[in-house]
C-alpha cells in the first residue's frame, strides 16, 4: 500500500468540490483503492445504429494509470468469432487511463470501377471496405480481474458492459444519395449497401423504381448489396424524379428483414449533348465531326437538327446515344467552322435537347 494514502485523499477531497468528473481520474500518484472503469464508448447499454467510433473502435476510461499490457491480456469480447473479434495487435493506450481496443468485423470488399459517377466518390479502381456486425446481436465487452495500475493494485472484480452496434437490418449508403441531382438518363448505376451480407435471392421482388421501370434492368448481386442499370436499350427519363423503394421482403443471410421500407430519390439531368469533337485549332482536314449525347437517339432527328458554318456536304452515321457527321470531301484549310445542334434533336422517346448546343474548331494547313 502506499504511505502517502492519508494525505493523497485529504487533498483529493478538498480539490475534488465543485469539480468536473475528470477529477476522479488519478495521475499523479498512487491511491489505496483498487483502480475502476469510469467511463466507456460505446456506453454501456447503448442501442445503434451509430454508436461505434470511427474505426469500430471501443474506448475504456479507467481511474488511474494503468499497466498497458495487463489491461490488453484482460480484456475480452463475447461473443468473439470469425465475425468480429478485438484486434490485439492494435488495441493501445490513448494515455496512461484511457485504452482503445479496435473490433474487426470481417471485411466485406469490392472494386469501383471506373465510371464517371462513382469516381466522384471514390478513386478509380479504388477497394471499399465494408465492415459489419450481426444484425441484432448483443456484444459484451469484459475487463478481467487481472488488469493493473502502475501502483500494483488490480481491479479485483472483473467489469462487463454490453451494447447492440446494429438492432436491425438498414440501408447503410446509397449511390445517388437521397436527394441528388443531375443523374445521368443513360448510365444512372444505382449502388445499395447494407449493414449485413444480403439474401441476394430477397433483391429482385423487393425493388421498385417509379414513375416507372425502364424495363427489367440489370442486377449486380452481392453479399454487400445490389447495384441497378436500365437494360442495354432503356435510359432514364429527361430532369425527372425517380423514387427506389424496397420493400420489407429484402432481408439478410440470417432471415432479418428490413423493419420498414426503404425509399430514396433523384432526378435525372435533362437531355442534352454531353460532348462534341473536333474541337480547339490545327484540325486535321479529314475530320469528322461527332457528337455524344446523355440519352438514345432518334435518328430520324439527326440531320434536320444539324447544321455546319460555312456549309459542308456529308452523310451521317449513328449508334445509339452518339451520331457523327462525315464530309465528303476536305475541309478547307485554316478556316473556322461552327456546328450547331438545335432542340429538333430528340430521344427515342420523343422529347427534345432542353438546349441546342454550339462548337467551333479551326483547321489547320
Amino acid at each position: 500500500m502506499k504511505t502517502n494514502a492519508i494525505l493523497f485523499a485529504a487533498m483529493a477531497l478538498f480539490a475534488g468540490c465543485g469539480s468536473n468528473p475528470s477529477s476522479s481520474v488519478d495521475t499523479t500518484g498512487g491511491t489505496s483503492y483498487a483502480p475502476s472503469v469510469v467511463w466507456t464508448d460505446p456506453w454501456p447499454g447503448s442501442i445503434g445504429p451509430n454508436i461505434m467510433s470511427p474505426g469500430n473502435v471501443v474506448i475504456i476510461r479507467f481511474s488511474t494509470l494503468m499497466v498497458t499490457r495487463s489491461v490488453i491480456r484482460a480484456v475480452s469480447i463475447s461473443p468473439s468469432n470469425q465475425t468480429v473479434f478485438i484486434d490485439t495487435t492494435r488495441a493501445a493506450p490513448v494515455e496512461g487511463t484511457t485504452f482503445d481496443f479496435p473490433l474487426t468485423p470481417i471485411p466485406i470488399w469490392i472494386y469501383a470501377w471506373t465510371d464517371a459517377k462513382l469516381d466522384r466518390l471514390f478513386p478509380p479502381a479504388t477497394q471499399i471496405y465494408y465492415p459489419y456486425f450481426k444484425v441484432g446481436q448483443l456484444y459484451t465487452i469484459t475487463i478481467g480481474s487481472s488488469a493493473s495500475d502502475v501502483y500494483g493494485d488490480s481491479l479485483g472484480t472483473p467489469v462487463s458492459f454490453g451494447f447492440t452496434p446494429e438492432p436491425y437490418l438498414r440501408v447503410t449508403n446509397t449511390d445517388p444519395m437521397n436527394g441528388d441531382t443531375a443523374i445521368s438518363p443513360l448510365y444512372p448505376y444505382l449502388l445499395v449497401r447494407f449493414n449485413a451480407p444480403i439474401d441476394s435471392g430477397s433483391v429482385r421482388a423487393a425493388f421498385s423504381i417509379s414513375p416507372s421501370d425502364p424495363g427489367v434492368g440489370s442486377f449486380v448481386l452481392d453479399t454487400w448489396g445490389f447495384s441497378w442499370s436500365p437494360q442495354a436499350d432503356a435510359y432514364l427519363g429527361s430532369e425527372t424524379r425517380y423514387t427506389v423503394t424496397l420493400s420489407t421482403g429484402l432481408k439478410d443471410q440470417n432471415g432479418d428483414q428490413l423493419p420498414s421500407s426503404n425509399s430514396f430519390s433523384f432526378t435525372t439531368q435533362p437531355y442534352a449533348v454531353s460532348s462534341a469533337t473536333p474541337t480547339g485549332n490545327n484540325v486535321q482536314l479529314n475530320s469528322a465531326i461527332s457528337a455524344y449525347c446523355n440519352f438514345l437517339i432518334d435518328s430520324t432527328t439527326i440531320a434536320p437538327s444539324f447544321s455546319v458554318s460555312p456549309s459542308v456536304s456529308g452523310s451521317f452515321t449513328y449508334n445509339g446515344s452518339y451520331f457523327a457527321f462525315n464530309p465528303t470531301a476536305l475541309l478547307t484549310a485554316n478556316s473556322t467552322y461552327t456546328v450547331t445542334i438545335s432542340t429538333g434533336l430528340r430521344a427515342k422517346n420523343g422529347t427534345p435537347v432542353k438546349n441546342p448546343y454550339s462548337f467551333s474548331f479551326t483547321t489547320g494547313n
